[in-house]
Formats: structure tokens, C-alpha cells, sequence
């Protein structure tokens, strides 16, 4: 298969490019800031092709877009997410975050599934596969407001295309991990990680391991699973 993954040189997006790599797959993968990471993943994976783009400079997701077409994809993963996910309480939030979260993950977001989508609609399959958040289970943690605004309007994307496109054969799903340790949450202190890990009933930290191999398998599903957000918590929220 030939696989997209935004935002793939760490955390989640690079531990799913690494095993998408390993299962010989032609993968394609954006970086912002990583490029040290970019360049490792492709020296040791001679079927991974990095791509520099920051989605929020316009003229860089233009060229970027027009690329798109010549990979040829059957999946794109929608894994990179700009900012970060603990804030302030809503009341100290000022207007200018919700538009920068919106500017800089939703509308790049939009623009590049409706890119993949030239090409699924044309082959008639394709499965796009994106990473939400567990906090859209239940009540989101205190400061999340951004963060899970963000992540709930996405969510209904994910539903729309489902319902859409799977005449066409294009499947839609999600993931929505717990807290994982990575940049994005690289600011919570230990004494969060800790009531994190006390409140697991694995007593663990979800590893970004566990939701590669979740996504890995999302792509491999039959067509018949479609439209479903998938928490992975073990079970501590269940949809």
C-alpha cells in the first residue's frame, strides 16, 4: 500500500510510519520540525519519503498539495496536530488560540483529505484513518478546551466522510487515545502522569506503540468497518 501520514517524525505519527515500513509499505510522511527524525526514519527505511511542510504557512501546503497526486495513496492517516493539548481554563482562553487551532489543524486537515480523496474516488477505495482524543470521551480534563474543541470538530469530519464515500469504497475511522508521553504532552508534570498511570487499570502509560498497532490494523480492516472511533484506554471510557 502507498500511506500518507501527517506529522510522522514523532510520537504516535512516527512510531505508525516506522511499522508501516516494516511491513514493506510505501509511506510518505510530513515533518515540521524534526527533520534530524526524518532523515533517521529514512535512513533506515529506504520505502519512506519525508516531506517538509508547515501547514500553516499557505504557500507550503499549497506545494505540498500538489504533490498529493503523484503518491498514488490507499490511506492517509491524519495524525499531526499543531499546539498543545493542556491550556488554561476556558475563561483565561482568548479568542485568538480558537482561531489559530482551527487555522492551523482543521482547515490543513480539510484541504488534504479532500486532496487524498481526488485519488480514492478515482480507484475507488481508500481508507482514511485519523487520530482524535480520548478526552472526547466524557468530560474533557480541565484546560482541554482547545484542545478538545479541536479534536470534537474534526470527529464529526470523520463521520461525514464515513457516511459519504463508502458507496465509493472509501472508508473513514478514528482513533482516540489516552495520554500518551510525547511532545505534545511533553509540559504535564509527574504528579499528572502519576494519577495517570494509577488511574490505568494496566498501571501504564498508553505507549504510542499500542495506537500504532491499533491504526496498523485499521488499515488492514475490511471496508465493513466504517464510521467508528476507536478509544484506546483500556476500557476506562467506553463510546
Amino acid at each position: 500500500m502507498n500511506i500518507l501520514i501527517t506529522g510522522g517524525s514523532s510520537g504516535l505519527g512516527k512510531s505508525i510510519v516506522e511499522m508501516a515500513a516494516k511491513e514493506n509499505h510505501t509511506v510518505y510522511f510530513t515533518y515540521r520540525n524534526h527533520k534530524e527524525n526524518a532523515d533517521s526514519i529514512c535512513s533506515q527505511y529506504s520505502n519512506s519519503i519525508s516531506l517538509n511542510c508547515d501547514f500553516a504557512n499557505s504557500k507550503n501546503l499549497k506545494e505540498f498539495l500538489n504533490k498529493i497526486p503523484d503518491f498514488n495513496l490507499d490511506v492517509l492517516v491524519n495524525n499531526a496536530y499543531s499546539g498543545i493539548t493542556l491550556g488554561q481554563h476556558f475563561h483565561k482562553t482568548s479568542i485568538t488560540e480558537f482561531q489559530e487551532a482551527f487555522q492551523n489543524n482543521i482547515l490543513p486537515l480539510i484541504s488534504i483529505t479532500q486532496k487524498c480523496l481526488e485519488t480514492f474516488r478515482k480507484k475507488k477505495s481508500g481508507k482514511i484513518i485519523t487520530v482524535l482524543t480520548s478526552a472526547l470521551v466524557g468530560t474533557p480534563p480541565m484546560g482541554y478546551s482547545v484542545y478538545a474543541a479541536t479534536k470534537a470538530y474534526i470527529a464529526q469530519l470523520v463521520k461525514s466522510w464515513s457516511r459519504e464515500y463508502i458507496k465509493l469504497g472509501i472508508t473513514s475511522n478514528a482513533v482516540a487515545p489516552d495520554f500518551m508521553e510525547t511532545a505534545l504532552t511533553e509540559e504535564t508534570n509527574d504528579f499528572v502522569k502519576d494519577q495517570i498511570k494509577d488511574g490505568n487499570p494496566l498501571k501504564n502509560i498508553l505507549t504510542t506503540d499500542e495506537v500504532a498497532k491499533v491504526v496498523m490494523n485499521l488499515m488492514d480492516a475490511s471496508p465493513q468497518l466504517n464510521g467508528v472511533i476507536i478509544p484506546v484506554n483500556a476500557g476506562i471510557n467506553i463510546l
